[in-house]
Parts: C-alpha cells; structure tokens; sequence
C-alpha cells in the first residue's frame, strides 16, 4: 500500500478513536425551576386562570347576603253612601330573613368555589409546564442526536476522503467503498435534517404553550423534585377537596330551601275622615308554605350528596395518578441510568477492538476490510449513544410529567 494512503487513512481512524471516547450525555445544569416557573407564570393562558381566581377570591365579599328591606307606600280615597269622603295612606317597612342556614351555606359554597378557582388555576399551570418541559426535553434529545449523527458524518467524510486517495493512489482501494461511505453519508445527513426538524418542532410547541415570539429564547428544561410533589397537595387533591366543600355546601343550601322564606314588617296606615284622623300601626310576619319546595329541596339534597361521593371517588383517582407518574418517573430515570452505564462500558470494550484494528492497520495488515471494521465499530458506538440520548430524553419527558402533580403552593409562591 502507498505509504501516503496509508497514513490518510490511518489518520482518519485514529479521528475516529477520539471520537468514540466522547462522553454520552453533556453534564446536567443547576435547578433553573424559578426561572422555568417565572417564564410559565407570565403566559397569557396563565394570566387568564390567575385573574378567574382573582375573581372567585372578590366574590367571596358577596356571599352570605341578607335582603335589602322593601317599602311598600299605598294610598286609596273612600267616597261612602252619604259621599263621605276619607282619605288612607299606608306605608310598610319589611325585612326579608334569609332561610335559617342559607347564609352560611352560601359562604361555605363562596370559599369551596374560590378554593377550586385556585385548584383550577394550578391545574392549568401544572399541565402547561408539563407540556413545555416535555417539549423543550424533546427538543433537546434531538439536537444531542444531530450533533452526535454529525460527527459521525465527519469521520465517515474522513474515510471517504481516505479512500478517495488510495484510489487516486492507484492503490488497493475499491470504487466500491467510495460509493458505500458516499451513500451512508448522504443517509445520515438526511436523519441530521430530520432530527433538527423533530427539535424545531419541539422548541416551537414550547413557544406555542407559553405565547412568546419565535424570536425567544427558551427557559432551560426543568422538572419538579420529589420533594414538590405530595399527594394532599396536588392541584388534582386540592380540587377533589373543594368539590367536596362545595358538595357539602350544596348539601347544607338544599336543607335551607326546604324551609319557610319569612319576613317581618312595620306598617303604619292613617285614615283621614271628616271625623278627624285614625292612626293605626301593626307588625306583620310573614311566611311561606313549602309544600312543593320541600320536594324539590329533596332532590338537590340527593344531588348534592352524589357529587360528595363523586368528588372523593375524584381524590382516590388523582392518588393512584400520582403514584403512577412517580412509578414512571422512576423507573424511566433507572433506565436512563442504566443505559449510561452500559453505553460507557460498550464504548470501553468498543475502543479496545478499535485499538487492536489500529495496530494492526499500523503494521501493514491493511486489508479491504478494515476499513469497514473501522465503520461497523463506529456505527456501534453511535447507536449506543443515540439509546442513552433516548433513555436520558425519556427520562425527563417522564418528570416532567410530574407538574401536573407538583403542589399547588409551588405555583403560588412564583405567581
């Protein structure tokens, strides 16, 4: 073989040598969760659920009424049998009573719709940081994989550029294997566009999420600690427990309708004769009869109890949704780990076969094959890294998904 060729195409594999010892996964950022929470608290979407929960919060100030009094003026002319001729002026001040417990039921109804509005509004930031850290996870796995698959085509475009001087060479290189390393690089620029595609995709769903610019820099990925997730402080617990209140409150209005509406009242009525003046003041009450509310009141009651019943079942599922995701978390997280592992072994014993094709490349042993040893054995070493890419990107879309369980306060404290 030309010494020439051969020192190219040694050179090009010792590229590749490097290349194989490069770490899998580059090391892992700081918690950015504040910076992550305060770019998600300042979506629009969010701004809107914040500002309904603001609302549910300043209607709380209404509930629990008591009526306006009513007023009630009259006057009337009299002409008798005799045309005696009197004059009647009545005025009546009543106050309307709220049915016994009403009142109480409607500010317990008040708070349990303010603790859902808050539910709700965790709920929704929960499920938009899932969504957004799932995204930019992805979009991140793909740019690893685009840079890894481009280095590959750098040493394969090394060989090439090997193999191209061996045939100019006039040596044992085979046009053949020009044309195999040509077709493998043009493969592999292909899937480089495919996976900055994926990652663009991705990084514009999070932009689409969050209602900024396409010109915005994304927040770094970020997923809550296990710590930020227990299962009474969940926006899915918290939410079954307001609609528990609000059940109950239904509960306690339902046996309030099913009482009698009552009012008393303060008349004064003046008659004017031609025998002088009559002054006459009298207190009324006044009450329904609640033959057909008390039915009525019986079904809402049952109702009532039926959404009681509904909400814990509502708990109990957000429970063994919770326990689910933390299963998934976990074991994705193994498996990612597992996967680092095993490809830094691979790569280990990888880069000891290439040192042994190296040595013998190196004492003139430089068959048609080696180079396409030297191939396979890169190729290997990519596909073990591109499967620790995955398991590692798996391994955050999976926490991420713990933000739709992450405690209510943690949205609050950054709102």
């Amino acid at each position: 073989m030309n010494r020439a060729a051969t020192f190219v195409l040694l050179s090009a594999l010792s590229r590749l040598a490097c290349g194989m010892n490069a770490e899998t996964q580059p090391p892992i950022p700081g918690d950015p969760r504040t910076t992550f929470l305060h770019a998600l608290l300042r979506a629009p979407a969010i701004e809107a659920a914040s500002l309904r929960a603001s609302a549910a919060a300043e209607r709380m100030g209404s509930s629990g009424r008591v009526p306006d009094p009513q007023l009630e003026v009259m006057g009337s002319r009299m002409v008798g049998p005799m045309k005696e001729r009197s004059t009647m002026w009545e005025v009546t001040v009543s106050q309307p009573l709220p049915k016994w417990g009403e009142r109480a039921a409607d500010r317990e109804r008040a708070q349990a719709v303010h603790a859902m509005a808050g539910a709700d509004y965790a709920l929704m930031a929960g499920e938009m940081a899932s969504e957004v850290a799932m995204a930019i996870a992805e979009a991140a796995g793909a740019d690893q994989r685009a840079g890894l698959l481009g280095e590959q085509v750098e040493r394969l475009r090394s060989l090439l550029t090997a193999v191209e001087v061996r045939l100019s060479a006039g040596t044992n290189g085979r046009l053949a294997d020009k044309l195999s390393l040509a077709t493998r690089i043009a493969a592999m620029e292909l899937m480089i566009e495919e996976e900055k595609q994926m990652a663009a995709n991705a990084a514009s769903q999070a932009r689409g999420i969050l209602g900024v610019a396409p010109n915005v820099a994304l927040p770094d990925y970020a997923a809550p600690a296990l710590t930020d997730v227990k299962v009474d402080e969940t926006a899915e617990a918290v939410l079954a427990t307001a609609r528990a209140q609000e059940a109950n409150a239904m509960v306690l209005m339902a046996q309030a309708s099913s009482r009698p509406m009552t009012a008393v009242g303060v008349r004064f009525e003046q008659e004017r004769t031609s025998m002088g003046d009559e002054n006459t003041v009298g207190l009324a009450v006044m009450t329904d009869l609640p033959w057909r509310t008390r039915r009525y009141a019986a079904a809402d009651l049952r109702a009532a109890k039926a959404e009681r019943e509904a909400a814990r079942a509502d708990s109990a599922t957000a429970r063994h949704r919770l326990e689910s995701a933390l299963t998934r978390a976990r074991r994705a997280r193994a498996l990612a780990d597992t996967a680092l592992r095993l490809s830094r072994e691979t790569q280990e014993r990888l880069n000891a076969e290439f040192d042994a094709l190296m040595r013998s490349a190196s004492a003139g042993n430089m068959a048609g094959s080696t180079l396409f040893e030297a191939v396979e054995l890169l190729e290997k070493a990519t596909e073990t890294r591109l499967r620790a890419i995955q398991a590692e990107t798996n391994a955050r879309v999976a926490e991420a998904a713990l933000w739709r369980h992450a405690n209510v306060s943690l949205f609050q404290l950054h709102n």
